[in-house]
């Protein structure tokens, strides 16, 4: 990590995720909204990977906020969820991590393309497994409180 503020952090990964939408072909109402999503959920990757140093860790934390994040905005823009989900944990993508993975590969240093491998599947799995348990919950949730307005 580079020793920049968290509000630096914050700016970059916020345009950086805008600029993402943009090529997703987001609404035009849900650019900003998307890039406060990325950019909050890169700036709480940050700063749980200073407290913790340790990546998948701070990697699920971040995902399972964006996803929260994105579940509540999806229903204040009547917008999918996905909209918000997808640019907002591009910042949390590992793509360092894969291109080294495939530099030692390719350079026949298989130790360390197994290691950097691994962490990449790693981190992966908690980008993966955070926005998973958030948009489960949400559904469990909604289908419960429908249930009940059926009674």
């Amino acid at each position: 990590m580079t020793n920049m503020p968290l509000y630096l952090h914050f700016i970059c990964s916020f345009f950086a995720t805008v600029g993402f939408s943009v090529f997703f072909n987001s609404p035009k109402s849900t650019l900003i909204s998307s890039g406060f999503v990325g950019g909050v959920g890169w700036t709480v990757f940050c700063f749980f990977n200073q407290i913790t140093q340790n990546n998948i860790f701070s990697n699920f934390i971040a995902a399972l906020l964006v996803s929260y994040m994105s579940e509540l905005l999806a229903r204040k823009f009547k917008q999918p969820a996905i909209i918000f989900v997808i640019p907002g944990i591009i910042p949390l993508v590992p793509g360092l991590g894969m291109y080294n993975t495939m530099l030692y590969l390719v350079q026949k240093d298989y130790n360390n393309a197994i290691s950097k491998g691994a962490d990449v599947l790693f981190v992966g799995g908690a980008i993966s497994l955070g926005v998973l348990v958030v948009t489960s919950l949400v559904k469990t949730f909604n289908i419960i409180s429908k249930k009940k307005s059926a009674k």
